[in-house]
């Protein structure tokens, strides 16, 4: 997919410049338009799905300018969805003045109540905060000798005291196996007690993990179980069941015994291996069965946790509700496998409904032919 920094605000790309959905065989044959329609040279592409798509790739006053030129023409001023979108738009991104203004045009035009604006909804994008310092940010920082068992210590008592802590590994370029062992008794007990955590440069730290075991292949468990045990344990904590089950298989091999069993961990915020902040990975939560899965800030490319446990809710309801209500966006380089998650439980002989879906998202995901996998339901208005 390409990323999207290809769709420049001003210029009119076609969904296939965006994201090569016409070179996408799945996405093409289970959307709702055809090759043609969705390539570079095509004129029918309906104005409210490119600026959907101007919105998914984070490019908002292009998709602000599209919906606002496409009022001006008789189809789009007639269209109230057209109207609609614009009203999501000024508020996901905090514009009252201009809320206004259209709620009077509005008004006049359909003869009925205009949406109403929401005060103090959490509803701005949360990549715009992105540079903010976490708080709960904890670099590991080895001594000079490269020891770390002070710094394991001071993040146990850090952690405990933020309630959540987001570790960098980055320093880290040798770990005895005591130590290893110590990290993953503390990790156990950060675990029990429900304090979220998430890593950065986390692929280079198994892989220092990895090696270790590799070179005590031939020595007895004692001389690498502490490597053994921090690695199952950093994949329960980042929800890595592949990764964990493949380094099960090479524990049972190697000491002929079963590896520790696999726990879920859901996190309720929290940040990827970018170290954005919470909502940039974005967040996914199962509340009360009544309301469904609830998908909350925006389905990003570091979403992959959160569309795990969406498969994973899915797997135990014949129908799979999922509460939008609290998604601004999905990012366009993520919508792919999105699309690929809510497909798959199709395909499952499951029903699925999206609910509570913003303008600009339903029609985004029109564009791709969810309508063929899932009933998207969105908001009501006044």
């Amino acid at each position: 997919m390409a990323t999207s920094a290809s769709v420049k605000p001003g210029s009119s790309p076609r969904p296939a410049d965006v994201a090569g959905a016409a070179n996408n065989p799945a996405l093409l044959g289970s959307g709702t338009f055809s090759a043609e329609q969705l390539s570079a040279d095509s004129i029918s592409f309906p104005a409210i799905y490119e600026a959907a798509i101007f919105y998914a790739a984070d490019c908002y006053d292009a998709a602000q300018e599209t919906l606002k030129e496409h009022l001006k023409t008789t189809d789009g001023k007639n269209s109230i969805r057209t109207w609609l979108m614009l009203f999501d738009l000024y508020q996901l991104t905090h514009n009252h003045q201009d809320f206004d203004s259209l709620s009077m045009l509005f008004t006049v035009k359909f003869e009925r109540s205009p949406p109403i604006w929401t005060e103090g909804m959490d509803n701005s994008d949360p990549r715009r905060k992105e540079k903010r310092e976490r708080k709960d940010f904890f670099l590991l920082n080895p001594g000079t000798d490269g020891a770390l068992l002070e710094e394991i210590d001071k993040l146990e008592v850090f952690s405990k005291k933020m309630g959540s802590s987001r570790i960098e590994f980055s320093k880290i370029f040798s770990i005895l196996v005591e130590e290893a062992e110590l990290f993953s008794i503390v990790f156990q007990r950060l675990r029990r007690q429900k304090i979220p955590i998430w890593f950065n440069n986390l692929n280079e730290f198994t892989a220092l993990l990895k090696k270790h075991i590799n070179e005590a292949n031939d020595l007895p468990l004692n001389a690498s179980q502490g490597y053994w045990s921090l690695l199952f344990e950093l994949y329960i904590l980042d929800s890595k069941l592949d990764e964990y089950e493949e380094l099960g298989l090479e524990y049972a091999v190697a000491f002929e015994m079963s590896p520790p069993s696999w726990e879920a961990v859901v996190r309720p915020t929290g940040a990827g291996e970018s170290g954005l902040p919470a909502a940039s990975s974005s967040v996914a939560n199962t509340p009360k069965e009544s309301v469904g899965f609830l998908l909350k800030g925006v389905v990003g490319a570091t979403s992959k946790e959160m569309l795990q446990q969406l498969s994973i809710y899915a797997n135990t309801k014949q129908e799979v509700v999922v509460d939008m209500s609290g998604l601004l966006r999905i990012d366009f380089n993520a919508v792919g496998g999105f699309f690929e998650v809510i497909r798959a439980i199709h395909l499952s002989q499951k029903r699925v409904i999206l609910s509570n879906l913003n303008e600009l998202v339903a029609a985004l995901l029109e564009v791709f032919g969810m309508t063929k996998h899932a009933i998207l339901m969105r908001k009501k208005t006044a």
